[in-house]
C-alpha cells in the first residue's frame, strides 16, 4: 500500500476549487487500486488543504493519474490552487489504544 500527500493551496474560488475536487474524487473512488481518502483543512490557514489517498500500489496510483479521465477532471485546477503531491511508502504505523 502507498499513499499519496498532495497540498492544495487555494488562491482562486474555493466554490470551484471544491467542485473540482468532488469531481476528482468520483473519478478516482472507480479506479483500480484506490482505496480510500481524506480531503483535510488546515485551522490555521483555511486556504490549505492536504489531500491523503491510500492506493494499492504506486502503479495503480500511476494509471489513474495518467489517465485521460483524469486529465479532463484536472483541468483547471492549476488556476484555483497550487498543488504539490507526493506517493509515500509507509515505514512504521503507531496505532493508540484509542485506536483499537
Amino acid at each position: 500500500m502507498v499513499t499519496l500527500v498532495n497540498k492544495l493551496t487555494v488562491t482562486g474560488d474555493t466554490g470551484e476549487f471544491t467542485r473540482i475536487l468532488e469531481k476528482l474524487t468520483e473519478f478516482m473512488r472507480a479506479q483500480p487500486g484506490y482505496l480510500s481518502s481524506e480531503l483535510l483543512r488546515s485551522v490555521r490557514n483555511p486556504q490549505i488543504y492536504l489531500e491523503v489517498a491510500r492506493w494499492e500500489t504506486a502503479g495503480a496510483h500511476r494509471a489513474a493519474v495518467t489517465s485521460d479521465g483524469f486529465r479532463e477532471r484536472v483541468a483547471g485546477l492549476g488556476a484555483l490552487a497550487t498543488v504539490d503531491p507526493d506517493v509515500y511508502e509507509i515505514l512504521h504505523e503507531n496505532v493508540g489504544t484509542a485506536g483499537r
